[in-house]
C-alpha cells in the first residue's frame, strides 16, 4: 500500500544490507531456476581460482589499467599545455589558430575509454551512503529500484518534463557563416560549447544571440531544440541534469512512448502532446518542470485557454492535466538575472579566478550582449506595486518594510551608494531594442482585486507572472512546489559607472567589487541571502506557501503542496554532486527524497504527499502585503 500523509520522515528509510551479502529477492517475485549460463558460471569458478590463471588476469588487468591512465595522462598534458600557451601569450592569434586546427578533428571525449568512465562513475558513487544515521541505496535507478515494489508504484500518469536554461540544449542547424562546421552540433550543453567557446568564441557569440529587433534568430544563423531525452539528461559528459530521474521513471515502465521532453518551442507541440497521450492512455499528464520551466508551465496554461492562444477553453486544463510539479521554481524570477543584464556578471564571475578565466576567453560586455537577446526578462524579480508601470511615482515595493533586508528582495541594486530602483536602472542601460521588446512581453507588477484579473486575462505579458494571473479552473488538479533552501544565495549587488561605453553605445556598469563584507552578509559587492544557490527563498516559496492559496490568485480551489527540503549534502569525498540530500539548484534533480515524490505522483498516490514547511518562509510570506 502507498504511504499514509504520515510517513515522509520514514520514507527514506533503508534497511542496511544483510552482513553476508545474501542475495535479497523482491517480495512476490518468484525464484527463477538457474540458467545455463549461471551454471556454467558456478562450475567455472575453481577454474577462475586456480593460482596461474588467476595471476593472468590480474596481470592483464592491471595493463588494462595502466593503459587506461597513460591515455589520461596524456589528456591532461596536453590540456596543461593549451592552459600554459593561452596563459602566457592569451592574445596571439596564431597560437588560436594552430590550436583550432589541432582540436578540429579531436574527439576529447571519446579519447576516454568506456570502461575507464564507467570506473571512474563507480569510484566517486557509491552503492550506498549513511546520512543522519540511515543507509540509503544509491547509484542507478535508486531510489525506484528498492522503494517501488514495497509502495506498489508503477506507470500511470504520462509525463512530460519542461526542463529549464541550463538543461535545454541548443543545436546548429545553419549552413552558412561560421556555423557551417557545427552543423547538428550543440552549442548549448554539450563538450562542443566549450571547443567552439575557446577556439572560435566571436562565431558562438553570434550564434547564440538572437535578433534584438524580431527576437528569431538572426541572419546566417540557426539553432534549434535539440530533441529527445537525451537532449537533457547531461548537460555535459558525466555531469546528469535529468538523467537520474529518467532512470527512476524507466523502472516504473515508462519509455520514450510516455514519457517526453518539452523542447523549445514548445507550446503547440506540447498542446498536441497532452491531448494524444489524454486518447492513448486515457489518463491526464503530469508536468514536471525545472527552475525556468516553471514560467514556461505558468503561460502554458494560460497560453492554451486563451482564444488568441491554443483557444482549448475554460476547461482543458482540468480535463488533460493532472499535476504540475515545480523543481527549484522560479515563480517570482532571480535577482542575479538582472546582473546578468545589467553587465554580464554574477557572483561566479566576479569571484578572481573566475573573473580571470571570463576575461581571458569571454568578457562581460559579450556575455551582456547575449544575455540581452535571450528572453531573461522573464527572469526578472516582480517588484512593482502597480499594474501599468515597473514602479510608480514613490518606487514602492510590495516587500515589506520589516522583513529583514538580506531575508527578502527588499532594494535589489545600489549605485555609488545610492540606491536606485534595478528595473528602472536596467531600462536605462538596455538599448532600446531590447527595452522595446522587455516592455512588450513582460509585466512586473502585483494585481490585488479581480476586476484587474479580469481587464487582462488575455494580455500574455502577464501569463509568466504568477501576480498578475489566475491558476486554471482546475479543481481536480495538484500543483507541487518542491524546493532546496539553505545555500547562500545572490540576492542583491552594488553598482559602479563602468567609465567607458560598451558597444552599442549604452552606458556601461560593472559590480563594485571594493565594497567588502562591512555588511555580514556582502562579498565582492553581492549581496548574499537565503535560498538553494540561484533562487532565493522568497521567490521559491511564496507562491506555494501563500499567494496560490488565496481566491485571488487561486479561485478555482487547486489543490497545492509545498515541501521544502534542506540542502544537506555528503561530503565531496563520498558523493561529489552531494549524494541523495542535495537540494541546491541543480542537484535537486536527483534527490532522493524528491525523486520518490515524483514517483508517488505519477503513479497515482500524489494524494499521500503533503505540505512541509521547515525554513521561516511562513513568517516572511505573512509579513507581505498582498
Amino acid at each position: 500500500m502507498p504511504p499514509s500523509d504520515n510517513d515522509d520522515s520514514t520514507a527514506l528509510r533503508r534497511r542496511r544490507p544483510a552482513a553476508d551479502n545474501t542475495p535479497t529477492s523482491v517480495p512476490g517475485t518468484p525464484t527463477l531456476p538457474a540458467t545455463p549460463a549461471e551454471k556454467e558460471s558456478s562450475t567455472s569458478l575453481s577454474a577462475f581460482l586456480e593460482p596461474k590463471r588467476l595471476s593472468q588476469r590480474l596481470s592483464g588487468g592491471i595493463k588494462r589499467m595502466r593503459r587506461r591512465w597513460f591515455l589520461v595522462g596524456i589528456l591532461v598534458g596536453a590540456l596543461m599545455a593549451v592552459g600554459t600557451i593561452l596563459y602566457t601569450n592569451p592574445l596571439q592569434s596564431e597560437h588560436i589558430d594552430r590550436l583550432s586546427q589541432f582540436f578540429d578533428d579531436l574527439d576529447i571525449p571519446g579519447m576516454i575509454p568506456d570502461d575507464l568512465r564507467s570506473d571512474v562513475i563507480k569510484l566517486l558513487t557509491p552503492s550506498e551512503l549513511e546520512m543522519g544515521g540511515e543507509t540509503y541505496a544509491t547509484g542507478n535507478f535508486q531510489p525506484a529500484q528498492s522503494v517501488a515494489g514495497d509502495e506498489q508504484l508503477k506507470k500511470k500518469h504520462p509525463v512530460i518534463l519542461v526542463p529549464g536554461i541550463i538543461s535545454s540544449g541548443l543545436e546548429s542547424w545553419s549552413t552558412e557563416n561560421c556555423s557551417k562546421p557545427y552543423f547538428r552540433q550543440r552549442m548549448w550543453g554539450t563538450a562542443t560549447m566549450f571547443k567552439a567557446l575557446l577556439m572560435d568564441k566571436d562565431c558562438w557569440v553570434s550564434s547564440m544571440m538572437l535578433d534584438k529587433k524580431t527576437g528569431l534568430d538572426p541572419p546566417g544563423y540557426k539553432l534549434r531544440a535539440a530533441k529527445g531525452l537525451y537532449a537533457a539528461d547531461y548537460f555535459i559528459t558525466g555531469y546528469w541534469i535529468w538523467a537520474k530521474l529518467i532512470e527512476n521513471l524507466a523502472v516504473l515502465g515508462y519509455d520514450s512512448n510516455d514519457m517526453f521532453l518539452a523542447s523549445y518551442d514548445w507550446r503547440l507541440s506540447l498542446k498536441s502532446r497532452i491531448e494524444l497521450n489524454k486518447k492513448g492512455s486515457g489518463e491526464k499528464t503530469v508536468l514536471v518542470a525545472h527552475s525556468m520551466g516553471s514560467q514556461i508551465i505558468q503561460f502554458f496554461i494560460k497560453w492554451v485557454e486563451s482564444p488568441q492562444g491554443g483557444d482549448g477553453g475554460d476547461h482543458w486544463v482540468a480535463d488533460h492535466i493532472e499535476a504540475m510539479v515545480n523543481l527549484a521554481g522560479t515563480p517570482l524570477g532571480v535577482p542575479k538575472t538582472l546582473s546578468s543584464l545589467l553587465s554580464g556578471e554574477q557572483r561566479e564571475t566576479v569571484q578572481p579566478l573566475a573573473n580571470m578565466l571570463l576575461e581571458r576567453f569571454m568578457n562581460r560586455y559579450d556575455m551582456a550582449k547575449i544575455f540581452r537577446s535571450w528572453p531573461w526578462p522573464a527572469l526578472a524579480p516582480s517588484q512593482g506595486r502597480e499594474p501599468t508601470e515597473l514602479f510608480n511615482a514613490k518606487g514602492d515595493s510590495w516587500i515589506p518594510k520589516d522583513t529583514p533586508q538580506f531575508l527578502s528582495y527588499g532594494t535589489q541594486v545600489n549605485v555609488d551608494d545610492g540606491e536606485c530602483k534595478s528595473l528602472n536602472l536596467l531600462m536605462y542601460v538596455l538599448d532600446k531594442d531590447s527595452e522595446r521588446l522587455m516592455r512588450r512581453h513582460y509585466s512586473y507588477g502585483v494585481f490585488r482585486t479581480q476586476h484587474d484579473m479580469d481587464a487582462h486575462r488575455d494580455d500574455y505579458r502577464m501569463w509568466t507572472n504568477p501576480l498578475q494571473h489566475q491558476l486554471p479552473n482546475a479543481p481536480n488538479m495538484t500543483i507541487y512546489s518542491f524546493y532546496g533552501y539553505g545555500v547562500e544565495t545572490e540576492r542583491a549587488y552594488f553598482y559602479t559607472k563602468d567609465g567607458e561605453t560598451s558597444e552599442d553605445g549604452t552606458p556601461s556598469l560593472r559590480i563594485d567589487k571594493r565594497v567588502r563584507p562591512h555588511l555580514s552578509n556582502v562579498d565582492i559587492g553581492v549581496v548574499g541571502s537565503e535560498g538553494d544557490g540561484t533562487v532565493p527563498l522568497l521567490s521559491l516559496g511564496y507562491m506555494g506557501a501563500s499567494g496560490w492559496r488565496k481566491p485571488l490568485f487561486n479561485p478555482h480551489g487547486v489543490r497545492v503542496v509545498t515541501k521544502e527540503c534542506r540542502h544537506s549534502p555528503l561530503a565531496a569525498y563520498k558523493d561529489i554532486r552531494g549524494g541523495v540530500g542535495a537540494a541546491d539548484h541543480i542537484n535537486i534533480l536527483g534527490n532522493y527524497e524528491v525523486t520518490l515524490d515524483i514517483l508517488r505522483i505519477v503513479s497515482g498516490y500524489g494524494g499521500t504527499i503533503s505540505d512541509r514547511f521547515t525554513s521561516n518562509i511562513l513568517d516572511y510570506a505573512a509579513k507581505i502585503d498582498i
